[in-house]
């Protein structure tokens, strides 16, 4: 539910027709080119908007943002930076914007990396403003500013028009000549500035004493000086006037905006007054806020605007203006004494002009504003309940339902229900639980008060339930998750597609966690369809790459493959790559390719998802890494099997049940290299035991017990008695090799089936015991499916291949048997590292990088070619200069010649 963005506060303000040309300071803007920052801090009214406004008019790319006190949450300033830089180059910040708009927190520099890779690459400079900075109070944002503009790249520059220093290190970047500095005494008005000034703006000259009593009582202030220059125009005596001019800075505020105020028509005061809350105003608005005292508010501003009363166009078409934000906040403290009860009248105006335009986001500001509080909560009461999706983000709602007052929430279902739907949306589940709780207590104890408040009370029981269902899945109490979000969708209206759209993806999540593969083949289909429909990605590529690993799982591996490869296309069409779902559904078509022994394929997309996902910082990161150091230990190469593990060791915990977990995947790279003991530290550890429960997913109980780890414990238990020639260790193998046939056959799961019965065949091979070791391998290869895991048995070596040739010389499904054998003969050998006479070795994905660079071919280019974002090629770029120890492609290029790198 994210708010569309403003596109006026993208906007370039326009030059006014009577400009004092300020040389010097244009001068000064332009000699300074090698200091990244400019900063203009100086109080209001110093001109500081319409120097950068001048300035960035003879500059070819700029982008321009106007903040306001909405962008303190990081989220919002940070797209709106990168839109406005998207304003100077198109091509910038897909990959920030797609990590942003990410349901998982972001740290900046995960984000600003990218962009910063982005913004090195340009072939011009480039400048972007931050205007009216001081509004920005946010901790975090000044931090994360701090690192962008750290390492901010030549050619690009940031101005911030700001009333006070931010908090940045400005001081060492003084030193460093990396600041360019104007306050209050570069902005003001020389003698011959404002002598120019006043002649353009009064139909009678003033005298020079006259100007320099003016310049010397305002101090070269700006806006003093223009708000003079009004008090003159209709003053009877301008002499006189002059003469009884005086006070410091605040006093003369005061005196000049009520003395051009009280010269108004008493309409127009009005109209200036009202329309003062607003920070930015068309024509219908303002007639909406004035009612009758304003029928054509355009023509009124048009009238401000050529009277110079201190509107800023915001577009090119004279349809949006704002107040100077002086004069704006002198209007509302003028206001806030002359008519403090209209304050309310006219916000609550201007949010009912904001719903009848569909703009609930800025409605919901208004009605706050207005202490319209429970106009407020029946804005967000009928979105909740709305068929569509919600005209406001999680930000706006949070925003608004912090400033309701907390009895109103509390008494409110609705209100409790959006407050729990934004915590477990953002991941704050304790509030979210606790609004549930007040929730069900107010409907347990007050059903009819509250039935005939919330219209249809079985909806709101319905995504009680839900919610409730959510909170048991994420405790790992997946049956109970599955009962509840069933019996709220019996609950819930048919046509409610937002409510029940998430409502069918949280329980198609809960059927796959839960393996309900029944359930879910009649569900999923459906949740990717309204994904598609709603243009959302995670249901839409969700419910083709959950439909996969169900039908995997149950041996139809060609048809899984095709639904993730549709999921893939999906992506690619909509432009949902670097999404969390676009990461996940290349993730899960590589491990099907792994399976299939399919390993380059696998390895390229996985070399793909993981670009996007490290871009991101996706939480599919670590599934990425754990396929990729599968991949590689199925092509032998060991070294980057644990590179792989070392990269997901840090990643966010985040897993399928159909995936290894991380710590198994380890304990089976250790057998693979022959070493048994690492691996029995990884089972004494765990806690894992022959007798526990078994179950196919994690539980709350048992966060480490899933299937997959104790397919791998049997696995350790047999190498364990291969090593020890033990048969203790082989028969606990057999023992909870039998618990897990049984538990995979009520399940229906056949791949699993098969491994747990190729394990127990191996057991008995390494027991000696030739005729049950073929029983149990018959069994596995008798099993109905449409396609064999092959991995299942290349993994397990040399012993599975001379049972395969045993069961062959028999005649035990002699074609299939036939085929696997041939797999080994024709399985690579062990991948011989490349030697790289480096401190830090290329890795593949960069020597792949590198040899593209060496055909001339753009960046752009390279990336089509590997299909990854180009951010990601020049993320590559820059680690292979640095490890090459060199400063473009072209020393690269040399360097890797002479290292024997390329040929």
């Amino acid at each position: 539910m994210a708010s569309p963005l403003l596109l006026t506060k993208l906007h370039v303000p326009s030059p006014r027709s009577q400009w004092v040309r300020r040389d010097r300071i244009l001068q000064k803007l332009q000699q300074e080119q090698s200091s990244r920052l400019i900063l203009i801090s100086a109080a209001a009214g110093f001109g500081k908007t319409t120097v950068l406004s001048a300035w960035v008019q003879h500059q070819q790319s700029v982008g321009w943002l106007s903040l306001d006190e909405r962008d303190n949450d990081p989220t919002r300033f940070w797209t709106y930076l990168v839109a406005a830089l998207q304003q100077a180059n198109g091509q910038l910040g897909e990959a920030a914007l797609s990590m942003l708009r990410s349901p998982e927190p972001v740290s900046y520099d995960a984000f600003l990396t990218p962009l910063l890779n982005e913004l090195a690459q340009l072939h011009s400079g480039l400048i972007l403003v931050l205007d009216d900075y001081h509004l920005i109070t946010t901790p975090a944002i000044h931090e994360g500013l701090a690192f962008f503009l750290e390492h901010l790249p030549a050619g690009v520059r940031v101005a911030i028009a700001t009333r006070t220093d931010p908090p940045l290190p400005l001081a060492r970047w003084r030193v460093q000549s990396q600041l360019t500095e104007l306050h209050a005494a570069d902005l003001r008005f020389t003698d011959a500035e404002a002598t120019e000034f006043l002649q353009q703006s009064l139909p009678l000259p003033l005298s020079e004493a006259q100007v320099a009593r003016l310049q010397q009582q305002t101090e070269g202030w700006i806006a003093g000086l223009q708000l003079a220059m009004l008090s003159l125009r209709e003053a009877a005596s301008p002499a006189e006037s002059l003469t009884a001019f005086g006070g410091n800075q605040r006093y003369i505020l005061g005196y000049l905006v009520e003395e051009v105020l009280d010269r108004q028509p008493p309409p127009l005061r009005r109209f200036l007054l009202g329309t003062a809350i607003l920070e930015q105003m068309c024509g219908a608005l303002c007639a909406a806020v004035m009612e009758s005292e304003a029928a054509d508010g355009a023509r009124v501003l048009e009238q401000l605007e050529r009277q110079n009363l201190f509107v800023v166009p915001l577009d090119d078409h004279g349809l949006w203006y704002r107040y100077h934000h002086l004069f704006a906040e002198t209007l509302r403290h003028i206001l806030q004494r002359s008519d403090p009860d209209g304050i309310s009248t006219y916000h609550r105006r201007a949010a009912q002009w904001y719903e009848q335009q569909g703009d609930i986001a800025d409605a919901l500001h208004h009605a706050v504003a207005a202490q319209a509080f429970d106009y407020a909560a029946q804005l967000i009461e009928r979105e909740i309940q709305t068929r569509e999706n919600p005209r406001f983000d999680a930000v706006v709602l949070r925003r608004t339902l912090e400033r309701l007052p907390g009895e109103l929430t509390r008494l409110r279902p609705w209100l409790l229900m959006a407050q729990a739907w934004l915590g477990f949306t953002t991941a704050q589940f304790a509030e979210a639980i606790a609004a549930v709780q007040t929730l069900e207590t107010i409907l347990n104890e007050h059903p009819p008060q509250f039935g005939n408040s919330v219209g249809n009370l079985d909806q709101l029981w319905g995504l009680v339930i839900a919610l409730r269902g959510m909170q048991a899945r994420q405790q790992g109490q997946a049956a109970e998750s599955v009962a509840l979000m069933e019996k709220a969708l019996q609950l819930l209206p048919q046509d409610n597609s937002w409510l029940r759209s998430l409502t069918l993806l949280s329980l198609g999540v809960t059927y796959f966690v839960d393996d309900n593969y029944e359930a879910a083949r009649r569900l999923l289909p459906e949740v990717s369809r309204i994904g598609q429909v709603r243009s959302a990605a995670d249901p839409a590529i969700a419910g083709l790459y959950l439909q996969a690993q169900f039908l995997a799982l149950r041996g139809h591996l060609a048809e899984a493959t095709a639904l993730c490869q549709q999921g893939l296309d999906l992506a690619a069409e909509r432009r949902w790559l670097a999404t969390y779902a676009g990461v996940l559904v290349q993730v899960a078509l590589a491990d099907l390719l792994r399976q299939q022994n399919q390993l380059d394929a696998a390895a390229e997309h996985l070399a793909q998802s993981i670009d996007r996902a490290v871009e991101t910082q996706q939480p599919g990161l670590m599934m990425g890494y754990i396929t990729l150091a599968r991949v590689r230990q199925a092509q032998g190469d060991w070294a980057a099997a644990w590179g792989a593990i070392r990269q997901a060791e840090p990643g966010q915990v985040w897993l399928w049940p159909t995936m290894l977990p991380l710590e198994a995947c380890k304990a089976r790279l250790h057998l693979a290299e022959g070493n048994v003991n690492a691996a029995m530290d990884w089972v004494e550890s765990s806690g894992l035991s022959v007798e526990d429960d078994l179950h196919y997913n994690t539980t709350a109980k048992f966060p480490t017990a899933a299937e997959l780890a104790y397919l791998t414990y049997a696995r350790v238990l047999l190498a364990r008695g291969r090593q020890t020639s033990s048969a203790i260790p082989l028969r606990a193998a057999l023992r909870l090799l039998s618990r897990l046939q049984a538990l995979a056959t009520a399940g229906g799961r056949t791949l699993r089936l098969m491994e747990s019965l190729l394990l127990q065949a191996l057991v008995w091979q390494a027991q000696a015991d030739q005729a049950q070791a073929l029983t149990c391998l018959q069994q596995a290869l008798q099993l109905p499916r449409q396609d064999s895991d092959i991995r299942l048995f290349l993994d397990e070596g040399k012993a599975m291949a001379d049972l395969l040739s045993a069961a062959a010389a028999k005649g035990i499904h002699a074609e299939e048997t036939a085929a696997l054998l041939a797999h080994f003969e024709v399985q690579s050998a062990p991948i011989v590292p490349r030697r790289q006479p480096l401190i830090e070795p290329l890795s593949d994905r960069e020597l792949e990088v590198l040899t593209y660079l060496s055909t001339g071919m753009t960046n752009q280019a390279i990336a089509d070619a590997l299909y990854v974002s180009l951010a990601a090629v020049k993320w590559h770029a820059r680690n292979i200069y640095g490890k090459l120890a060199v400063k473009n492609r072209t020393q690269a290029v040399a360097k890797a010649r002479e290292l024997g790198l390329l040929q």
